[in-house]
């Protein structure tokens, strides 16, 4: 009797949690933006991305944790800010490690440090007479840098600390170009962690603690016989495979990623080669496809990223959950149909979708929800100054921060195209327009 009862006591309290609208209509997505709406409205925060520096992401699936750590992250920061002596930082990122970088307002935090460690690190801040000097020693180096090097445009990047940037400056400044050369023929140099191969011909990207003689050497090189083996590899590639994506895939655009080898990229090549051979895999949109060191992502209907060395009988079984052509066609069809039901509806909000790797199912299905969410909420007006509701893909990283700091965020409400009608009801009533 007395575990029967206390059966239909925990049933009713669970009963009772489920029907609480600001749990049971949770979406991650909606709530990381909000918490960025308060971080800006309380503490001037500019910027906050989850995971800025990420490589190794995996599937498109393994996003979902991702966000959901960056929701952590963002709400111990937001904690630890009320706490801090020194609120002050308007650049953040939700990471996986302590870091000050780009000068004394940017900062990464890991997404689970405890609230405590998190405002030890934030009241760690550098004297005003000390930031003023450090600013003074680099922007001496980089008028020197500017001058031996004849270089208009050197940055570090934000993966390394403030002490890593000064030590690569030092580093650059010791370098001398010959009398005899103009110019180094580089547009770009970026100090990062480590010498990488760039992603384009012009930039070139140095170690913080390469030596200055290092340095010397890879400025002397020649951008264009440094890209060239590259493009070698691209026309070899297109020599070899390109009538096969052709026929096959009508693939529009395939990349290597900057951070795989030639020899990888050709292995990734011929690994797409053999997963075309399978008809149910052509039957699938094939825009721009990537080939990188670890992740494989479906990016809407038509571009992914394949990580160069999964197998062509795992490549063709982890796309089969791509739309085919015919089921894209039909969904595309019939979102526009959608979006024209939508033009001059009663909540003031123009929908739209983001043009952004949103798949045309979702794009379709989101406005569905948002007509019955208008038709149900008749006397619905949305707050000024929001305008636009966008649909993005709450579930890509890369989704969620453009979201996060978009420069029409003033005006455009950003939903989580996987909502349901509970939950975009519950996101939108947070802008309802009341005549208090």
């Amino acid at each position: 009797m007395a575990s029967f009862l206390f059966a239909r006591i925990f049933l009713v309290f669970w009963a009772g949690i489920l029907f609480i609208p600001s749990l049971a209509d949770a979406n991650t997505f909606h709530q990381l933006l909000q918490e960025k709406q308060a971080l800006e409205k309380q503490f001037d925060v500019q910027t906050l991305e989850c995971f800025p520096f990420i490589k190794k992401i995996g599937f498109t699936e393994d996003q979902v944790p991702l966000i959901e750590q960056c929701l952590t992250g963002t709400r111990t920061l937001k904690e630890a800010f009320t706490d801090s002596r020194n609120p002050g930082y308007k650049i953040i990122g939700i990471s996986d490690r302590f870091l000050k970088t780009a000068g004394f307002h940017t900062i990464l935090i890991p997404w689970d440090a405890p609230k405590n460690e998190v405002v030890q690190f934030l009241n760690e801040q550098t004297s005003p007479l000390e930031q003023t000097a450090f600013l003074d020693k680099i922007r001496v180096l980089k008028q020197d840098i500017s001058r031996n090097l004849r270089i208009k445009e050197f940055y570090c990047s934000q993966e390394v600390s403030n002490d890593d940037c000064l030590q690569g400056y030092e580093n650059l400044a010791r370098v001398r170009l010959p009398e005899t050369l103009k110019t180094s023929g580089w547009q770009e140099i970026v100090i990062t962690h480590s010498h990488t191969p760039s992603d384009g011909p012009g930039k070139l990207i140095l170690g913080f603690n390469d030596s200055p003689s290092d340095m010397r050497e890879r400025l002397l090189k020649d951008p264009y016989e440094t890209w060239k083996p590259l493009q070698k590899m691209y026309e070899k590639i297109q020599e070899k495979y390109g009538a096969v994506f052709k026929a096959r895939l009508l693939l529009e655009n395939l990349v290597c990623a900057a951070d795989i080898s030639m020899e990888e990229c050709e292995q990734g090549a011929e690994n797409l080669a053999q997963a075309s051979q399978n008809t149910d895999f052509r039957m699938r949109h094939w825009g721009r496809v990537t080939l990188n060191r670890y992740n494989t992502l479906i990016q809407g209907d038509f571009h992914a990223l394949i990580r160069y060395d999964l197998p062509p009988e795992e490549i063709q079984n982890y796309f089969s959950r791509k739309a085919l052509k015919t089921q894209a066609a039909e969904k595309a069809s019939l979102a526009i149909k959608l979006e024209g039901q939508t033009k001059n509806n009663s909540t003031q909000l123009r929908a739209v979708c983001d043009l952004e790797n949103l798949s045309s199912a979702l794009c379709a299905n989101s406005f569905e929800t948002f007509i019955r969410f208008v038709k149900k909420n008749r006397d619905y007006r949305v707050q000024t100054p929001w305008d636009t509701l966008m649909f993005v893909d709450g579930m890509q990283l890369d989704r969620v921060n453009f979201a996060l700091n978009s420069s029409s965020r003033n005006t455009y409400l950003y939903v989580d195209a996987n909502s349901d009608d509970a939950q975009l009801e519950a996101y939108l009533n947070h802008y309802r327009h009341t005549n208090n």
